[in-house]
């Protein structure tokens, strides 16, 4: 066994590992060997080394190099939002909170493109909540109510940093606000139209009187003249006896 593979087996722990592996100029497939004899040696796994990889100076330069083309590659390919802002309505946000799990190591169980295929957003969409749900449980903690956690996460990320105070007074400030609204609502509702003021009289100059017209004369009827009497007829003559 060579001194580079000897440094490599013995080292302590990932990240002497990553940096014996670094200085030997041995090939890919026996680093790939010496991996897997140093994990079962040390009990370390494969994850492990991955993080410490992430974490060395040499590697995070390689993986920063191009990172900008890669990143737009990968927005540009998972963008299932059609050129529309989606809106985080309360339902959604609930249903991305059931969604947002992490396994036992901390990692998410969903990618946030997957997320971001599921919602119909993009995937910065997705990150903005992801930072959201973080700052909450940094100011609740893991046991708070869920109604309460929905409650902040529909506020904006800039209130969020300014910490639960400002939170809760922008809260405390909506409520007034709706209690004034309310008061003032409630008498316009209580009262009925009020009536129309009456118009002022004005004064009316006082109408001409109207000319009486002089009654017609009546005309006197000449009075009917009396009847005169009737003339008692004459009474019969008898006839004469005549003379025997």
């Amino acid at each position: 066994m060579t001194k580079a593979e000897t440094s490599i087996l013995d080292s302590k722990d990932p990240a002497a590992y990553i940096e014996s592996s670094l200085k030997s100029r041995l090939s890919p497939a026996a680093k790939a060997r010496l991996a897997r004899l140093w994990m079962e040696k040390t009990g370390y796994t494969k994850e492990d080394i991955l993080r410490a990889r992430n974490r060395h100076p040499y590697w995070r330069k390689k993986k920063m190099e191009g990172s900008v083309d890669r990143t737009r590659r990968r927005l540009a390919a998972h963008d299932y939002s059609s050129g529309s802002e989606l809106e985080w309505t309360r339902e959604r946000v609930e249903e991305f909170l059931s969604m947002n799990g992490k396994d036992r190591e901390g990692r998410y169980e969903m990618k946030d493109w997957q997320l971001a295929e599921h919602f119909g957003s993009s995937i910065p969409s997705i990150q903005y909540m992801r930072r959201k749900c973080r700052k909450v449980e940094t100011l609740l903690g893991t046991r708070a109510p869920r109604g309460k956690v929905l409650d902040y996460l529909m506020r904006a990320e800039s209130v969020l940093k300014r910490g639960s105070g400002a939170v809760e007074a922008l809260a405390q400030a909506e409520r007034e606000r709706a209690k004034a609204e309310a008061r003032e609502a409630k008498p316009k509702a209580a009262k009925k139209p009020a009536k129309p003021a009456p118009k002022a009289k004005t004064a009316k100059a006082p109408a001409k009187a109207a000319p009486k017209k002089a009654a017609p004369a009546k005309t006197v009827k000449p009075a009917a003249k009396k009847a005169a009497p009737a003339k008692k007829a004459a009474p019969a003559k008898k006839p004469a006896a005549k003379k025997k």
